[in-house]
């Protein structure tokens, strides 16, 4: 069951491109439903009336004989799609399948009695294929001439009918009677009109969830932006501050053997003070005490001016 749905999830996909479904990519998909749903359809209805077709193909009816023809005709529908040929799989389709079903049947045949019914409601499920089919943002031209045409068969249907019944099996009494006129008239409206709106609504939704997904997709790739961003500045600023520690250990090292060279003479002085009582030793003791201090702070000095440049670098 699970290959069979992954099949026929395959085959609505012919003629699509795209994984961002637009307008025309959807009726490209539902085409292709069309064009497995209908055979499924016809070939249930021939296994139904299996005895009308076990007599010779001589005495088949029009509109039997057609019906394997259809079937042929949405297999031909689903390769044109596949190959990337979906208007005129569509257009062929639309324009074949009420002259196959409706309208030769009702010439050939003198308006079988049967058609009272099948003709507007083929009329009605025409319309239907028509908007499931042809986009009508994308495709004004052709979903406009297509749902003209189809009006006007609706509203011609009681006259075409009374045209072509040469052998008058039909009841006058019935087509002439202005409400089996107005039944089609309405049936027709209401369905077209409902699944039009539910069509509006189904596009509605998916264009927000569309344009929801592409604004997510904007944000993630601003943020994955935003994270590589961040990742390089962290990067460069571990970088630096390792950069920093190194000059600063450099530094330290450095700076602690500039003070130790003042430091050692100042506190050997103050010991040579304490030891010596003569004026003239405590004199020269007191310069070189003086010298010593004054290196030292300049020592304090750079060192104070190197840490501040670091400091500014980091």
């Amino acid at each position: 069951m699970k290959n069979t749905s992954a099949w026929l999830g395959r085959i609505s996909r012919f003629g699509v491109k795209s994984e961002n479904e637009d307008d025309i990519s959807r009726r490209v998909v539902f085409s292709n439903v069309i064009f497995i749903s209908l055979p499924v359809v016809y070939i249930i209805f021939m296994i139904i009336d299996l005895e009308s077709y076990l007599i010779p193909i001589s005495q088949l009816r029009f509109d039997q004989f057609v019906v394997p023809i259809v079937i042929l005709i949405c297999f031909c529908g689903l390769y044109l799609n596949k190959k990337g040929i979906t208007t005129l799989s569509r257009v062929l389709f639309i324009i074949v399948w009420p002259l196959l079903l409706h309208l030769i049947p009702i010439k050939l045949l003198f308006s079988p009695s049967d058609y009272m019914l099948a003709y507007p409601f083929g009329i009605v499920f025409h319309g239907l294929l028509i908007q499931l089919m042809f986009s009508f943002k994308h495709e004004k031209v052709l979903f406009s001439l297509f749902m003209l045409i189809n009006a006007i068969g609706m509203i011609s249907f009681p006259a075409l009918l009374v045209y072509f019944d040469s052998d008058n099996d039909i009841p006058r009494a019935i087509v002439n009677y202005r409400y089996y006129f107005f039944d089609g008239i309405l049936y027709w409206l209401l369905f077209n009109l409902v699944i039009f709106y539910i069509m509006h609504i189904i596009e509605s939704n998916i264009q927000r969830i569309n344009d929801a997904k592409l604004l997510i997709e904007n944000q993630k790739e601003e943020l994955d932006s935003i994270n590589q961003n961040l990742e390089m500045l962290i990067e460069q600023r571990t970088k630096s501050l390792l950069e920093q520690n190194n000059k600063l250990q450099k530094h330290a090292f450095f700076n602690a053997h500039l003070l130790r060279g003042p430091f050692c003479r100042i506190k050997g002085l103050v010991n040579l003070q304490e030891l010596s009582s003569e004026k003239d030793d405590l004199d020269a003791i007191k310069i070189r005490l003086e010298e010593s201090l004054s290196e030292l702070d300049s020592r304090l000095h750079e060192i104070q001016r190197m840490v501040e440049t670091n400091s500014s670098d980091i």
